[in-house]
């Protein structure tokens, strides 16, 4: 049974009705999971110590973490609209004439949970919105991709003092330096040559299915482990070995191309693999005309035409729901981080899939 109701005072009930389109995006988002049974875990953080009634009700400061993420604000840019914005207060549940918990409280609840119930309760959060959404109907793809993307410290790596605390430490230890890509460049001489760029920071290594572009899997590291590290702990390990049976075929580019993880995943796994390959399996050992085989073959080669699913996902995490750019310190916090972006761009999908009404920014 549902624990929190839209308070149904004339004032609130009154001009809910009168002004708000049932039909808009936050108002569908609301009725179409169960966020009362998603936040039902957080009820012992809001217990008032000197007893009584919760001090601020866990269901509207998860809502309220997650529509920071959706819209990508800051707290307090959160805490205005929450109080401002009519969709935004509907959503949250809020009586017309109540503000919503301040930028401070919000902070002091996420720091509380992630303390408390450590980065575990996001993945468990991320599971049970996929969970919920299979069971209003969604039907998952079965051909996935995997990919890896790269995150920005929020530190300053050409300032040594301002990347350091007050002892002379990093401001992020747990931040390491990493290669995003290799570039072409010429030198000074007209040759070219391979250049790789780097950045410090956390990579996001996650599997989307093709079919809808939903992110079925989610594991974060920092910046200097390799794609295919990441990768086979996230498949291997992240995943259950249920949500492992769901993948048929399995994309990845040149970052996959080894040749132990391909049969690791083809014989043991059952997962049928159309990854790009490196010049060096095709052109190199005793084994190339079997990897030119499997580059050539028709199959494969028109599965990957969907690998392009993983480049949009990623560039959705980024460009609309944060990132691009470390919002905190640490390796704990960056796991929310980069959960709670995969689950707004989740939720996003599914609320369209489900309901036909685009997401629509503030």
């Amino acid at each position: 049974m549902s624990t929190f109701k839209l308070a149904n005072s004339y004032l609130s009930s009154g001009i809910y009705n009168s002004i708000i389109d049932k039909n808009h995006f936050l108002c569908q988002l609301d009725a179409l999971f169960d966020w009362d049974d998603l936040a039902m875990p957080l009820w012992d953080l809001a217990k008032n110590e000197h007893g009584g009634r919760p001090r601020n009700n866990p269901v509207v400061l998860l809502k309220m973490i997650f529509l920071s993420f959706l819209f990508d604000t800051s707290d307090m840019d959160t805490e205005f609209y929450s109080t401002t914005n009519l969709y935004c207060k509907y959503f949250l549940r809020l009586p017309i004439d109540e503000k919503a918990p301040d930028a401070s409280c919000l902070s002091r609840f996420r720091n509380d949970v992630l303390k408390i119930k450590g980065a575990s309760f996001f993945i468990s959060l991320f599971n049970q919105v996929l969970i919920q959404a299979q069971d209003r109907g969604i039907v998952f793809g079965t051909i996935h991709a995997i990919d890896s993307t790269h995150t920005i410290a929020n530190v300053n790596t050409f300032n040594d003092r301002k990347n350091q605390d007050s002892e002379g430490k990093p401001r992020d230890p747990d931040a390491s330096w990493g290669t995003k890509k290799t570039e072409i460049r010429k030198t000074v001489d007209g040759k070219k040559v391979k250049v790789p760029i780097h950045f410090h920071g956390y990579k996001t290594h996650l599997t989307g299915e093709t079919d809808h572009g939903l992110i079925m899997g989610i594991h974060s590291t920092p910046g200097a482990t390799a794609d295919i590290d990441g990768w086979d702990v996230l498949v291997h390990r992240v995943l259950s070995e249920e949500q492992r049976k769901t993948i048929d075929v399995l994309l990845a580019d040149k970052a996959g191309g080894c040749p132990v993880w391909i049969n690791l995943l083809e014989k043991y796994d059952g997962i049928l693999t159309a990854f790009s390959l490196p010049e060096n399996m095709l052109e190199n050992g005793e084994h190339k005309k079997k990897w030119q085989a499997y580059q050539a073959d028709e199959g494969r080669k028109a599965f990957k035409k969907k690998r392009y699913i993983i480049e949009r996902i990623n560039a959705d995490l980024k460009n609309n729901h944060s990132l691009r750019r470390c919002r905190y310190l640490g390796k704990i916090k960056y796991n929310f981080q980069a959960t709670m972006a995969a689950i707004a761009h989740n939720v996003k999908l599914m609320a369209r899939i489900m309901t036909g009404v685009r997401f629509r920014a503030i």
